[in-house]
């Protein structure tokens, strides 16, 4: 094949093959300049551009992760107090007495304490949408699982269907574009008013969180109840959520937290639907306290592996 090359002139054969060299000697650095270019620059493009997401993210969630621990904490107190209380109709109060001063601080301290709650994981929310949360890291993604779980036990009104819940009334779940307007309710800057200026507020007006006070005030110590059984069944998951992100006082022994079960929260109505929202949201790993504890653990694994099928 390269019989034609032989016959030809040895300076001819030189030139060529200098000629040659000289090509492959010019188009070397543009071939590297190239790879380089393709592959090293755009290599060190999306590192930077993975680095500024995941430091935007982390310094956005760290800003509302405080005080929505905080929020956690105060919540999951009355939450506790409920339970060992619920009997004595504290937060039954009448509908004309809550603009009273001198009356229904239970329920008005409890409202003040759930929309804190509210407004801080709406907004944990939020700040991680203004970032690309596809690269963001595995702890802040198992963070925002929490938070998105929390969030919407008040919203999914499918979690009621095993009680002949009506949907198309917000009585014992909220409506998601509602929670704007409860979270602004409270809001001042970018935090919350104090207790004080909130009993001023509710006193005056409440009407745009009818719904919420609504929905504490008619809470009952009745198995059937809607609204016990969606505080039950949140109130074990956020003590969950306290156990991993909260600090060591923040911690629930699991003694103490199987013995709340058995005591006053086994008569929880809405276990099967409970299960599917925890599958749904692949918190199951996460919820397995609730899981065993909640409910007898064959039945949970059937139903469990039964709801993964579908999903």
């Amino acid at each position: 094949m390269i019989g034609w090359f032989c016959k030809l002139d040895s300076t001819l054969q030189c030139a060529i093959i200098s000629a040659i060299t000289s090509i492959a000697i010019c188009l070397t650095p543009l071939i590297i300049n190239f790879i380089r270019e393709k592959y090293i620059i755009g290599y060190k493009l999306r590192k930077e551009y993975t680095f500024k997401q995941r430091m935007g993210i982390k310094e956005k969630l760290a800003s509302s992760k405080t005080p929505l621990i905080r929020s956690a904490e105060e919540l999951n107190y009355r939450l506790w107090n409920l339970s060992q209380n619920i009997d004595k109709r504290w937060h039954n109060c009448k509908e004309s007495d809550i603009k009273q001063h001198d009356k229904c601080y239970y329920i008005k301290s409890f409202t003040y304490r759930f929309l804190c709650f509210l407004y801080w994981i709406d907004r944990a929310e939020d700040d991680i949408y203004n970032f690309d949360f596809s690269v963001a890291a595995k702890d802040e993604k198992e963070y925002l699982k929490y938070i998105k779980v929390l969030k919407h036990f008040f919203c999914e009104s499918e979690l009621l269907k095993d009680l002949g819940y009506n949907y198309s009334k917000d009585e014992a779940h909220f409506y998601k574009d509602n929670i704007k307007i409860y979270v602004n309710y409270i809001k001042n800057g970018d935090s919350v008013i104090s207790y004080g200026t909130f009993i001023q507020k509710i006193e005056d007006d409440y009407t745009d969180i009818h719904t919420v006070v609504d929905f504490i005030r008619n809470t009952e110590d009745n198995e059937l109840n809607n609204q016990y059984n969606i505080l039950k069944s949140f109130h074990l998951f956020l003590m969950l959520f306290l156990n991993k992100y909260g600090l060591d006082y923040h911690y629930t022994d699991r003694s103490k937290y199987k013995k709340l079960i058995q005591d006053k929260y086994n008569n929880i109505k809405i276990k099967p639907a409970l299960l599917e929202y925890f599958a749904r949201n692949k918190v199951i790993k996460e919820a397995k306290w609730v899981i065993k504890d909640l409910c007898k653990e064959n039945y949970c694994m059937y139903r469990i592996k039964t709801i993964l099928k579908t999903i």
